[in-house]
């Protein structure tokens, strides 16, 4: 155990401890939904088996209770099937179908009367489902960028069966800036996925939120939960790092909280907890959640003049990305802004240690950091411990 979960982070598991903030991942993405409109387009061929409604069903229902709107694309054979499936959920009135081939070369496309339309739906209720006059992907595709550049919405999610991006190792690509986008497309040998990939850098370019690439069987675990199941883009410099407000502490308690449960962090009491979050610091992606944290801890080392990083915690979803060394570079701005001779940090973790070790930190011995740090302390634990120092003066 250390107190450092930044890197190779494994499933959320657990429960949180008594006494720790009421949290899930489920209510904080809900939070951030109120209100705003989302759109699914599914590609064909997916929704030509009653099974690929059955993640959609489920997310459309909490966003609806939510009073998130949001609007679905589908193919005419698709279309009674997931009225079907939909069951109460589904719109009364009959679903509106569009002719991607009119208009297309006009602008602005989808024009005036397709938008207005779908708003008159969405105020008499807050799914509206929509269908294309043909059975074809592209067009499919098309459309729902356009509508969603439109609609300017808040999120484009495109339902394929083969899910998110995989890069040349067979790992999935769960995040993806718009600087990166076009080399992503080049690495593509489908056509088809090219052209998924490329309306999602247009939709971005035209103004919608972010755009999420995933199967129709996971878009529940994609829009829910911190680790995803396929791929987010966003706008080029989406992420960017701040000291935590006060209104960020309960998020950021939380998952301190989830990294002890996992084992990640070094257990704490609330008390301790909330010592550490004045000088926290997060990741934050756009308007959306804190990717992570870290916080820098003076006050027991002000003799010293020292400060521990500490409580370092990144998101599955954003490991891989430069999270934790950006966190920490913010870190020392702020170690030499309080004039601090140095900072550490402690791990017992070989991948911290190399972290820590690229990052140009040196390893030292504990009487080589203040020994306020180890009052108190199992010398048992201290021996097993890699201790970091880094010279601000």
């Amino acid at each position: 155990m250390n107190d450092f979960g930044a890197i190779g982070l494994s499933d959320f598991v657990g429960k949180p401890r008594r006494g720790a903030p009421v949290f899930s991942e489920k209510t904080f993405y809900l939070e951030e939904f109120y209100g705003k409109s989302l759109l699914f387009a599914l590609i064909p061929p997916a929704g030509q088996r009653i099974s690929d409604f059955d993640s959609l069903v489920l997310t459309l229902r909490e966003l609806r209770r939510n009073q998130t709107r949001c609007v679905v694309i589908v193919s005419p054979s698709a279309l009674p099937k997931l009225m079907r499936r939909l069951g109460r959920l589904a719109p009364k009135e009959p679903p509106p179908v569009f002719n991607p081939s009119d208009g297309l070369r006009s602008r602005p496309y989808p024009p005036d009367s397709a938008v207005a339309e779908i708003w008159a739906r969405l105020r008499a209720g807050s799914i509206v489902v929509a269908s294309m006059s043909r059975d074809d992907a592209d067009d499919l595709t098309v459309f729902a960028r356009e509508l969603a550049s439109r609609l300017r919405v808040f999120k484009l999610l495109m339902l394929d069966r083969r899910g998110g991006l995989i890069d040349k190792d067979g790992q999935r690509l769960s995040f993806v800036e718009e600087h990166r986008i076009r080399l992503t497309m080049r690495n593509l040998r489908s056509r088809a996925r090219r052209a998924i990939v490329r309306a999602a850098l247009d939709a971005l370019e035209d103004g919608v939120g972010s755009v999420n690439l995933v199967a129709p069987g996971d878009v529940y675990e994609e829009l829910f939960s911190f680790i995803g199941a396929g791929t987010l883009f966003t706008e080029m410099q989406y992420g960017f790092v701040r000291p935590v407000s006060i209104d960020d502490f309960e998020e950021v308690e939380a998952l301190i909280v989830r990294g002890q449960t996992e084992g990640s962090l070094l257990p704490r009491t609330p008390d301790q907890i909330a010592k550490i979050l004045p000088s926290c610091f997060g990741y934050r992606i756009g308007d959306e959640h804190l990717a992570g944290i870290c916080s820098l801890l003076t006050e027991p080392y002000r003799r010293d003049r020292a400060g521990e990083i500490t409580a370092m915690y990144t998101l599955t979803r954003f490991q891989g990305e430069g999270v934790a060394a950006v966190l920490v570079r913010e870190i020392l701005k702020e170690a030499r802004a309080r004039r601090l001779k140095y900072v550490f940090a402690c791990t017992n973790e070989d991948r911290v240690a190399g972290f820590f070790s690229r990052l140009g930190f040196k390893r030292v011995s504990a009487r080589d950091v203040s020994a306020a740090k180890w009052r108190g302390y199992d010398p048992s634990r201290i021996k097993s411990l890699s201790i970091f120092r880094a010279e601000l003066d």
